[in-house]
């Protein structure tokens, strides 16, 4: 086979949320575990007119799978510093083997899984397979009833990610606009199998939470920290527009947490410290800046796995997640199994002859 590339109706579908939660699973497991770095942050650069260039990339030896990947667009700084993206091209995606350092596959277009081709959410299918992996991980395991803040395609995405890593019995969402959250409850009542009810007010999720996920793009916390109940696990994705703000067209970075929950947390997690540091994301690290909690208390997925922190023995305690782009940790097991998915359903343009030649230098 020459090289493989996948338009997106060759490859919605391919992958399920939960093959690419194990995916997450066995390249955070490598990448904690490895002497080397198995993954570079995201970085981003931003034009004064708008345009954005995003480069994520990670490797899976195990797997035989590294993915990098790049995508651009058009930001437009609404009312209240909202962005809009006016513009976003299909993201790219090249795998490459690690045995033979072949060009395995580019693929094209945003991955989703069977049911969920109509929704949209920039890098949403990774970046919820990442997330829920972490999210079971840390939330207890007795903890079955979810709350949603925010009716987008990252939720949709996220909650029925969680709902593949553990069982559910119940979520309930709210977002400003009364139809877009019925409309959320019922489709994914149908996808999932289980009551997912609109609610009329972040507190009323709130009560009813035991995971919240927070999959919004507010510039401003949108929920009350004093009103989580003991045991809580919260899990944010919403991450930093540093180069928006360097780029004059914002004037502060979004921030969906607000410091109360920070406070309260007993055990604060992100997916990723070096993404954190250097992205300054105001929801953690800039928190930790302005003296919210001590930046050295954060632990990282990695530190749970490696057994260097520990889960809190208090079923009461708060924790809190943040996840920064670390699906990157996985993409080369992520997108090496769409690789593996694709020859074995026969999908896909095979290019048996791409020009050009290697060349070897020896010594």
């Amino acid at each position: 086979m020459g090289v493989l590339i996948l338009r997106p109706n060759d490859h919605y579908g391919l992958v399920g949320f939960s093959d690419g939660i194990e995916c997450m699973r066995k390249a955070f497991e490598e990448n904690a575990t490895s002497r080397v770095r198995l993954n570079n942050p995201r970085t981003r650069m931003n034009t004064e007119a708008g345009f954005r260039m995003t480069v994520h990339q990670g490797i899976t030896p195990s797997l035989h799978g590294a993915t990098t990947s790049a995508r651009g667009e058009r930001v437009e700084i609404g009312d209240g510093g909202k962005q809009r993206y006016i513009g976003r091209g299909r993201p790219v995606f090249s795998v490459f083997d690690t045995e033979t350092a072949d060009l395995l596959m580019v693929m094209l277009g945003e991955p989703k899984p069977a049911d969920y081709e109509d929704v949209h959410g920039m890098g949403g299918f990774h970046t919820a397979c990442c997330a829920a992996y972490a999210t079971d991980l840390m939330a207890r395991k007795s903890a079955t009833r979810v709350g949603v803040l925010g009716s987008g395609g990252q939720a949709q995405f996220h909650l029925g990610a969680l709902a593949a890593a553990r069982q559910l019995s119940e979520a309930v969402v709210y977002s400003p606009t009364v139809a877009n959250r019925e409309s959320f409850a019922e489709t994914m009542t149908r996808r999932l199998g289980i009551p997912v009810t609109a609610v009329a007010s972040t507190e009323e999720v709130i009560e009813v939470s035991e995971i919240l996920l927070v999959c919004t793009n507010s510039n401003v916390p949108v929920l009350d920290g004093a009103l989580l109940k003991p045991g809580t696990h919260v899990t944010s994705i919403v991450h930093s527009n540093k180069e928006l703000l360097q780029s004059g067209l914002i004037k502060k970075m979004r921030q969906e947490i607000d410091d109360v929950t920070l406070k309260r947390s007993e055990l604060i997690v992100t997916t990723s410290i070096e993404q954190e540091e250097l992205d300054q994301p105001e929801v953690l690290y800039g928190a930790a800046q302005r003296g919210v909690f001590d930046w050295n208390r954060t632990a990282t997925v990695g530190d749970l796995i490696t057994g260097r922190v520990s889960l809190p023995s208090n079923p009461e305690a708060i924790t809190f997640l943040h996840n920064p782009g670390g699906w990157g940790i996985g993409a080369g097991a992520f997108f090496r199994a769409y690789y593996d998915k694709a020859v074995e359903n026969g999908v896909g343009l095979d290019l048996q002859d791409v020009g050009g030649s290697e060349i070897i230098y020896g010594f």
